[in-house]
């Protein structure tokens, strides 16, 4: 039986995976279309199919909550841009926010606060307020988060043309916030790499990750770039680094599927790293010069993504800066209730590591046709078993009704039954 399809679609496939898609198409999950259109042709064409879905059992789909930590302390910045940046946008540019409905009066007098405080920041009688790791873990409620840390102070790193822009160098490092990471880890929370040059460098990559290393003891390190630095090359150098998993495949000016999809896979030409796509970060909601959207409008962009993770399965993975609930963004009411839709949603909550983890282990399972019948075996490496994680499901499709040309494929016009599948077990399809 054969079927033709109008474009080449493993082709495009592999451009979503590599290069990716443009951001006027960020909204569509284009990779994952593909997938449910050609799981829809061969049921609709009366073949059975089994599959192991994109989603752990008893979970609709995944979220990563992360966090990156540009500026962990106010206190490290005296007399430059970022705090001078601070002081107009917290007294100055709050009105005019306040005018225009993209800032509330609590905000408001918050920001003047912070701004008032700031001189006592600085001379160490008032709290930090750009701190904010323990309030993270408390609107975290407890799930676990990402929190991604850069690696040495003062480095901006390169571009492929020469050096980056200084504003890219950060005033802290991992040393200065080793004193929290045991509080994080003990949470359930991971520490990963805000990398610098390891997308460009591999030499460079394996320093940053051992200066993670030295300072937090973690030695599965998940890395992202800092502002998103990639190249098409950058998956081979992170690999020939030995991190883990990249989660920098995403958007800086907007919010959806750079690589058209949620699921984890394996970024070309890396070969063993796996990626763990980036969908929504909060400066892409809310900069000017971005998509500087209202809280409403951000809603509406988001709510699609929601109801496509449902769809879909995957993991939708969440960036919400250090200083974003803070002073003078104000950002934590709508990461707030982000969590609380999420929730009512029921997915599994996981780190970067473990998300990987889960999609590693699906990758390693096997099908195996037992002596020419319709009986298959499906066979999961005990190096897989990791009662930490959730079990996999073993989803059997099959035709329901008649086949006829009248049928389209997108009919969805079949049934599925999904198996808890924790050992090997063996599978008759009838």
């Amino acid at each position: 039986m054969y079927a033709r399809i109008g474009y080449d679609l493993f082709r495009e496939v592999q451009a979503l995976i590599s290069q990716g898609q443009n951001p006027a198409n960020a909204a569509i999950p284009t990779l994952d279309l593909h997938i449910a259109f050609l799981r829809d042709l061969i049921v609709g064409c009366g073949i059975p199919l089994l599959e192991i879905p994109p989603l752990p059992d008893r979970y609709p789909f995944i979220t990563c909550l992360t966090h990156d930590v540009d500026h962990a302390s106010i206190r490290r910045h005296k007399l430059d841009r970022t705090m001078f940046g601070f002081l107009y946008r917290a007294t100055l540019q709050s009105p005019i926010n306040l005018i225009r409905g993209r800032l509330s009066l609590t905000n408001l007098l918050l920001n003047w606060s912070a701004a008032a405080r700031l001189p006592f920041v600085h001379l160490g009688l008032a709290k930090d307020f750009w701190d904010q790791f323990e309030r993270y873990l408390a609107i975290d409620k407890g799930h676990p988060s990402t929190f991604f840390v850069i690696p040495f102070e003062g480095r901006p790193g390169r571009t492929l043309d020469g050096a980056a822009p200084l504003l890219r160098a950060c005033r802290y490092d991992v040393s200065h916030i080793a004193a929290k990471i045991p509080e994080l880890t003990s949470r359930g929370c991971e520490i990963g790499l805000h990398g610098i040059d390891a997308w460009i460098d591999s030499s460079k990559g394996r320093e940053e990750a051992q200066r993670i290393y030295d300072i937090s003891g973690i030695s599965t390190i998940g890395v992202r770039m800092h502002w998103l630095y990639l190249n098409l090359d950058s998956p081979a150098r992170l690999d020939e680094a030995g991190f883990f998993y990249d989660s920098t495949i995403g958007y800086n000016e907007t919010v959806g599927y750079r690589a058209g999809t949620s699921q984890v896979f394996n970024p070309l030409p890396g070969r063993r790293i796996l990626e763990l796509p980036l969908h929504i970060m909060d400066t892409a909601l809310f900069y000017p010069g971005r998509l500087n959207l209202s809280a409403l409008e951000a809603w509406e962009k988001l709510a699609p993504m929601f109801d496509n993770a449902v769809r879909y399965g995957g993991v939708l993975t969440i960036n919400w800066h250090d200083r974003s609930i803070a002073p003078e963004r104000c950002w934590g009411a709508f990461y707030s209730q982000v969590l609380d839709c999420l929730e009512n949603r029921g997915p599994w909550f996981a780190t970067g590591t473990q998300a990987v983890h889960w999609f590693s282990r699906r990758r390693s399972v096997t099908f195996d046709e037992i002596e020419a019948s319709r009986s298959f075996r499906v066979k999961v490496p005990a190096s897989t078993d990791d009662k930490t994680l959730p079990s996999m499901r073993l989803r059997i499709h099959q035709r329901r009704g008649p086949i006829g040309p009248w049928h389209s494929s997108l009919d969805n016009n079949y049934d599925h039954r999904d198996i808890c599948l924790g050992t090997d077990m063996d599978i008759c399809v009838p």
